[in-house]
């Protein structure tokens, strides 16, 4: 039986195996949980303590930020869309503006259900048109529903202007296995990658990166890399180690898989994208969405414990 529970800023869904926590701030995965065969339950989410603490210190990181309309990095926050220039700049790393829009934006439930076979949460923020770089108004909505086969997220952008509006979709959640980076393993469906210049934007070439099309160490591995995912094989990403594997599968929606390994050495971001980095630019990945149209994007995580 799955359960549901709402308190104010966060929702819980859960199940007798799986608990998943959603914040209302950033419409935010904060923890997805396993039960593992000694009873004990595992956050596999790098979390944050409360939703005060994410509103306080999410962009230090990005953890589980929510990457509209864009993702990563818009060189010099800059664009051009059916023929007018655009200066986007709500957030900057160096000069390149970032991580989109909405990851701080508080979200409302509107909708809810648990029964035996799952439980899912629908959220929606309205974009504020509060960046004078991205005049379109849209809505986002987010549903989280947890079942046997993990936790599905899908995500609904609508077009609410009378114009057309550039498009990409993202996120950007930092998993844990426990221990260090050292002692887990990455498998990825991919045998190509974006190459990058010195400020991690797109530099228009790609890179034969064979790696970890099957399963090996991250062991003294650093990566900020964007990989173009083959669908080749069932899971788009595997992540293993300490006795737990997470395996990762994006639909069609999500090309690009992005990559990051902190210096901390405890968590990896593991980002579905709709869209490269610097889309809005180069084109690759990016969507024209239409007056009055919507586009979803879905991707689903799930998690299994070994016994010993």
């Amino acid at each position: 039986m799955f359960t549901l529970k709402t308190e104010n800023d966060r929702l819980l869904l859960a199940s007798p195996d799986l608990r998943a926590e959603i914040y209302l701030y950033g419409g935010l995965l904060n923890r997805y949980e396993i039960r593992r065969p000694d009873g004990t339950w595992f956050n596999i989410v790098k979390a944050y303590d409360t939703p005060q603490h994410a509103r306080e210190s999410l962009t230090e990181w990005f953890r589980s930020g929510k990457l509209s309309p864009y993702a990563c990095r818009l060189r010099h926050g800059k664009y051009s869309f059916d023929g007018k220039a655009y200066q986007c700049g709500k957030f900057k790393l160096a000069e390149h503006a970032a991580h989109g829009l909405m990851y701080d934006r508080e979200f409302a439930l509107v909708h809810s259900h648990a029964d035996a076979q799952s439980a899912e949460v629908e959220i929606r923020a309205d974009y504020a048109q509060d960046d004078s770089g991205y005049p379109f108004p849209f809505s986002l909505t987010v549903r989280y529903r947890l079942s046997a086969d993990g936790l599905s997220i899908r995500s609904i952008v609508r077009n609410q202007g009378a114009t057309a509006m550039p498009l990409a979709d993202g996120w950007h959640p930092y998993f844990t296995l426990g221990g260090t980076t050292d002692d887990w393993s990455l498998e990825i469906d991919s045998s190509k990658r974006l190459g990058f210049d010195a400020d991690l934007v797109p530099d228009g070439s790609i890179i034969d990166d064979t790696r970890f099309q099957t399963t090996s160490s991250l062991a003294g591995i650093e990566l900020d890399n964007s990989f173009v995912l083959a669908r080749s094989k069932p899971a788009a990403c595997t992540l293993s180690g300490n006795g737990l594997t997470l395996s990762i599968y994006p639909d069609a929606s999500y090309p690009y898989l992005q990559i990051f390994t902190p210096s901390t050495r405890d968590t990896i971001a593991i980002e579905n994208l709709s869209g490269a980095p610097d889309c809005f630019n180069n084109g690759l990945g990016l969507i024209k969405l239409d007056a009055g149209e919507e586009a979803a994007f879905e991707t689903r995580y799930h998690i299994a414990a070994n016994r010993p």
